[in-house]
């Protein structure tokens, strides 16, 4: 929908979620969010992979995954339906899943990106950091599998008294992947 007249103009607009992550992407957001450097977010990783099994192979650079990945996404969505994660998994999981933006074989080198796992997480076991790059990777996989990110954006322009005012707003439509 649009509208445009001479004081007001609207548009609705959507979004997809960012791409799953793969290592460099990770160690980004880890730095953004937790000051955590290269180096440290790469040695919490390892313990989610080697020693919880909770999380895939961590020194890829792809941020897609090949069709063969596909059949294990639900029992993935399973392993992680605990505390917080667990409405929009299960949400996720009463639905066809939505790969468009989460599937290119042709992007996928030696590894696919990063993932939770389909072993059941135990959260009190994880240390804090480990808690924190999990939460990361878990959250970035829903939001993937959720539809886009929906609003209209209206902009209005009045004239009071010789000023000319300008105002701009966003009405969230539908949530969808900014849900996780």
């Amino acid at each position: 929908r649009h509208c445009n007249d001479r004081h007001k103009t609207c548009y609705r607009d959507r979004q997809a979620a960012h791409r799953t992550f793969d290592l460099t992407e990770l160690q980004r957001d880890a730095n953004k969010k937790y000051a955590y450097s290269a180096k440290e977010t790469l040695a919490i990783l390892q313990n989610l992979y080697e020693i919880h099994k909770v999380v895939t192979y961590p020194r890829t650079d792809s941020r897609y995954i090949p069709d063969d990945v596909v059949p294990t996404l639900p029992e993935r969505l399973r392993s992680v339906m605990v505390e917080d994660y667990k409405p929009l998994a299960a949400e996720l999981r009463s639905r066809p899943l939505q790969t468009k933006y989460l599937v290119n074989a042709a992007k996928v080198t030696d590894h696919h990106a990063l993932l939770p796992t389909e072993e059941p997480v135990e959260l009190w076991r994880l240390t804090g950091p480990e808690r924190n790059i999990y939460d990361l990777i878990v959250r970035r996989f829903l939001a993937v599998l959720l539809p886009p990110f929906e609003y209209e954006e209206v902009a209005l322009t009045l004239e009071v008294e010789g000023e000319t005012l300008h105002a701009r707003g966003k009405a969230v439509l539908s949530p969808g992947w900014r849900a996780a």
